[in-house]
């Protein structure tokens, strides 16, 4: 800068300080000389018409000035950067918030869903989760939940009592069931014991891979077929039907009621009389012959308990007594016998008689 000579004291206004003369310095901050007029080097007087002005010299700061410069500089933009973003932040919307997944909810509000884990009673408030909701802790509910949608369990379902209208479940382990109602399983594999208190109804075809016992009686209303060997002790049967061989080791043991039996005519003799034991399949007929049994004829007349389907086969047998017997008057309700021409010795006869259809 150009040095200005000082004002005198008439200039000064009273009451003033005085102005500082600034005057150039070096970098390094040492004063720098003044120049030497050109007039008062040669000499000769100075005009102000013939002498040239003084060059300016450039003032430069010191690096410290610089610094302390640029740091209030950059401080005055980080406090504009901090209004502006909580001018913009104050101006969000709710909508806005609600549209990034983010919930507000009031003090006032959370006071009243019992934030503060003290019991609320019934407070009227209904809390609306419209994000999907992550619970990492454990959540307790007191009173009933209802779920809308599907529930769907990463882990196991643990519960004291539950009552399910309808169960889908893929790999399910129970260790006690109890069904009150009507249960419908499409396939059901048990690995231990199956244990059924009431009735069981099986509508559809029953395979047994292995042993079935059955320790009371068994009643199958329609067809039983046996593939292989049907051993039993004591086997009965309304009817026994076979369609090939039928070979019993043991003895053939008849049942029944006894068929009814009279006297069949004149071949008695005198107070002759007739009676039979066994049943409709075999048995005795006893014959007591009065006198005068000299003439053929009909014996005993046989009636059955039970009237066959179709005329049956009667064989014959007298025991311990020749003669000339026959089976006469076969239908499906009985029969009669009788004895040829002769002379039988008074006295009690018996004849075995079989009957087959």
């Amino acid at each position: 800068m150009d040095n200005a000579t000082p004002p005198t004291a008439s200039d000064q206004t009273p009451g003033t300080a005085a102005p500082e003369v600034l005057k150039p310095r070096a970098d390094d901050g040492t004063p720098i000389p003044e120049a030497t007029p050109p007039a008062q080097l040669s000499g000769k007087p100075a005009t102000p018409a013939t002498d040239k002005k003084p060059r300016r010299r450039t003032y430069r700061p010191s690096h410290k000035a610089t610094f302390i410069g640029l740091a209030v500089i950059i401080a005055i933009l980080l406090v504009n950067a901090v209004i502006l973003v909580l001018v913009l932040k104050g101006k969000a919307k709710p909508g806005d918030l609600a549209a990034s997944g983010q919930v507000t909810i009031s003090k006032g509000v959370l006071n009243k869903i019992g934030v503060n884990t003290s019991s609320i009673g019934d407070s009227g408030v209904v809390l609306v989760v419209g994000p999907n909701a992550q619970f990492n802790g454990k959540m307790t509910v007191a009173s009933d939940v209802s779920i809308g949608g599907q529930l769907k369990l990463n882990s196991k379902f643990s519960a004291s009592d539950a009552n399910l209208t309808q169960l889908e479940a893929g790999n399910t382990s129970l260790s006690q069931l109890n069904v009150s109602g009507s249960t419908t399983l499409s396939n059901l594999n048990l690995r231990t014991t199956l244990a059924v208190t009431g009735a069981t109804q099986l509508q559809g075809p029953v395979t047994i891979g292995q042993l079935l016992t059955v320790n009371n009686n068994l009643n199958v209303a329609g067809n039983l077929a046996v593939g292989g060997t049907l051993s039993t002790k004591t086997f009965s049967a309304n009817g026994l039907t076979s369609t090939s061989t039928l070979t019993i080791g043991g003895h053939i043991i008849t049942g029944g009621l006894s068929p009814s039996a009279g006297p069949g005519g004149g071949a008695l003799g005198s107070n002759g009389t007739v009676s039979i034991s066994g049943n409709d399949a075999a048995g005795v007929i006893d014959i007591n012959l009065g006198t005068g049994a000299c003439s053929g004829g009909t014996l005993a007349n046989v009636a059955f308990h039970t009237q066959y389907a179709s005329v049956p086969r009667v064989v014959i047998t007298p025991v311990g007594l020749a003669g000339n017997f026959y089976v006469s008057n076969l239908t499906s309700s009985g029969f009669s016998v009788g004895v040829g021409g002769g002379c039988l010795p008074t006295g009690g006869y018996g004849i075995d008689y079989i009957v087959e259809e």
